[in-house]
């Protein structure tokens, strides 16, 4: 694909291209460092609230944390109202989500995350101020890392995590307790960072790093403080996209709703509850079988996206209560467009307006219909029952009724043949 394509990705990379860095970042157990003039990256970099930790404390109000790698490896968290007191009492200080108070920052990441093929959303940045000599001690992340150097200089250990490729949950450092997500990964044991192959690279002014999740790394502010961003890459994993799908499926048949009583207790209610889930756990393969691959990537959009990719097996279901109601007055009458007004009853019953559309007359019986559904139907099936409106006319109708309120656009596939023992 050619660099203008990507352009983020192209700014971070700057002066090299696009292909140089994705033949070793981020699927491939190395890093990839480019130096240069700041003035080459992206504009929000040398914003003012970027001039200084100073600058960017006095406007960040969100999530904080401090470390001091001397002492301790756990970052513990901070008001962020006191990160400078913190920093100058020589401590590593770091702010969890900054794009908000960036200019132009929140539209790169926006921007980055298209360049990636990731979901909105799945980009963050971040912030580190380290006083000279201090900085982070040895860890590995979870997630995929491009850290820019703003001011100061900054060493920088790496090694790659070679027993385990692609760690799942949060970042680990030797140590520290261990999450519960950690034990099924580690089927080799865990990790030691003492037995890695450290190479020690330096961090100056308008450096950029990228180095993929499961790398060892440790910092260290040299001969001056240090102030770095650095941007989480962060997309769902498979397994959390497969089982969010899973759930939504099982949930359509009642017999995996159903309570596992005896499950806990023995003689034959144990034994029954065990073979009700014994004959359950054999359908999981026909049940995964409804999952598309389109299905894992749809829930994580936003509303708009997944609107503007509805097709002709798109499902939707009306919401609770909700209805349609006609304006039959004589002025309308003569026109060729009509005003449809999307109700909502309380728990009162008492209607109130969602909101009103005005859609051509003919399309009438096609909005009435929608608003008496009671079970989920298909895109297809609305063109089906309405053949003499071109598709292109459904698909827009069914994303104004969904963004009104009347409709609930399904992000999961529906649950139909299942083979049952």
């Amino acid at each position: 694909m050619p660099d203008v394509d990507k352009p983020a990705l192209q700014e971070l990379a700057s002066p090299h291209s696009v292909d140089e860095l994705e033949r070793h970042w981020p699927d491939k157990p190395k890093y990839f460092l480019v130096e240069g003039d700041i003035a080459r990256l992206p504009a929000f970099v040398r914003s003012q609230e970027l001039s200084s930790f100073d600058a960017l404390a006095s406007v960040y109000r969100g999530n904080a944390g401090f470390v001091n790698a001397a002492k301790s490896s756990a970052m513990m968290p901070a008001d962020s109202k006191q990160a400078l007191k913190l920093f100058r009492m020589g401590l590593t200080v770091f702010f969890d989500d900054i794009a908000y108070c960036v200019p132009g920052a929140t539209e790169f990441l926006r921007q980055l995350e298209r360049d990636l093929g990731i979901n909105p959303g799945g980009a963050r940045l971040t912030a580190f101020a380290s006083p000279c000599d201090n900085g982070l001690a040895p860890h590995y992340d979870c997630n995929d890392v491009v850290s820019i150097q703003l001011l100061g200089t900054k060493q920088f250990g790496l090694a790659p995590l070679t027993e385990l490729p692609y760690p799942y949950g949060r970042h680990y450092t030797p140590g520290a307790a261990a999450l519960p997500d950690t034990y099924p990964q580690m089927t080799e044991g865990f990790p030691d960072w003492r037995s890695a192959q450290f190479e020690t690279i330096e961090m100056k002014r308008g450096s950029v790093l990228f180095y993929p999740r499961g790398t060892w790394h440790q910092t260290r502010a040299s001969a001056a403080d240090s102030f770095s961003l650095s941007i989480i890459i962060e997309p769902p994993a498979v397994v959390d996209c497969v089982i969010e799908q899973l759930r939504l499926l099982m949930l359509q048949d009642s017999r995996w709703r159903k309570p596992l009583y005896g499950a806990w207790g023995d003689g034959r209610s144990r034994e029954s509850a065990f073979t009700q889930a014994a004959e359950l756990l054999r359908e999981i393969p026909a049940i995964a079988s409804a999952i598309t691959p389109k299905d894992l990537v749809r829930p994580t959009l936003a509303q708009e996206h997944q609107l503007a990719a509805i097709d002709r097996d798109s499902r939707f279901q009306r919401v609770p209560l909700a209805g349609v109601a006609f304006d039959d007055s004589t002025e309308a009458a003569d026109s060729a467009l009509e005003w449809v007004r999307v109700t909502i009853k309380d728990e009162h019953a008492i209607e109130h307006t969602l909101g009103r559309i005005e859609v051509p007359r003919q399309y009438r019986e096609v909005v009435s219909w929608l608003g008496t559904q009671g079970a989920p139907f298909s895109a297809d099936l609305v063109a089906s029952r309405f053949p003499a409106i071109p598709f292109e006319d459904h698909k827009k109708l069914l994303e104004i009724c969904t963004q009104i309120g009347l409709l609930k656009l399904l992000s999961f596939p529906a649950l139909r043949s299942v083979v049952r023992s």
